[in-house]
């Protein structure tokens, strides 16, 4: 057997293969397009929220709910009792403003998540 290369000659197969085997050509590269899922989106609009439970769309849980208020003073309120007592209302009348809807904000939770989802002020 010939070691040397030669140039302008086809080597020959080692011994034990066999030249006589035909390989088909490959058929040409196509490639596939790729179809990315984008993730669930939900497009809602801005509810305004007010002083009593509002029926919304929670943006965290992104389920349908009724929201829970939870009322507390403002500081308005505190200004307001702080100014009762300056002026000489001391015990009862300085606790009036606690009572006001007009002096508490109202801040609206998800019942579901617990979600903080907006706060209304008067």
């Amino acid at each position: 057997m010939n070691t040397a290369y030669t140039p302008g000659t086809v080597p020959t197969a080692p011994y034990g293969w066999n030249q006589q085997t035909s390989v088909s050509p490959a058929s040409p590269y196509t490639p596939q397009p790729e179809f990315v899922k984008a993730p669930y989106e939900l497009i809602t609009t801005v509810v305004p929220v007010g002083p009593h439970s509002t029926r919304l769309v929670c943006f965290n849980c992104r389920r349908e709910i009724t929201t829970n208020i939870i009322k507390k003073p403002s500081t308005m309120a505190y200004v307001s009792s702080l100014l009762c007592c300056i002026v000489g209302c001391f015990w009862g009348p300085c606790l009036i403003p606690f009572c006001m809807d007009q002096c508490m904000n109202i801040e609206h939770k998800c019942p579901k998540c617990e979600a903080y989802l907006g706060r209304y002020q008067y």
